[in-house]
């Protein structure tokens, strides 16, 4: 997938340190910016968008460090 502000910009899913909570939060992140590149998450909706997000993967880990 190209964007037109970084046209010689490609993504490609690298499967590595599947299921760690801070990964995972970073790939919903990434994937919710891919959702606004191809113009399926309108880019006004992000400040509403990553507070909702980004907080499950943040407190995954947090658990996991307290345990």
């Amino acid at each position: 997938m190209h964007s037109e502000y970084t046209p010689d910009l490609t993504f490609v899913h690298q499967k590595a340190h599947a299921g760690h909570p801070l990964n995972e939060a970073a790939d919903s992140l990434a994937k919710l910016g891919l959702r606004c590149v191809s113009g399926d998450v309108p880019l006004t909706e992000l400040p509403r968008l990553v507070p909702l997000w980004a907080p499950g993967g943040l407190a995954d880990h947090r658990r996991s460090r307290a345990a």
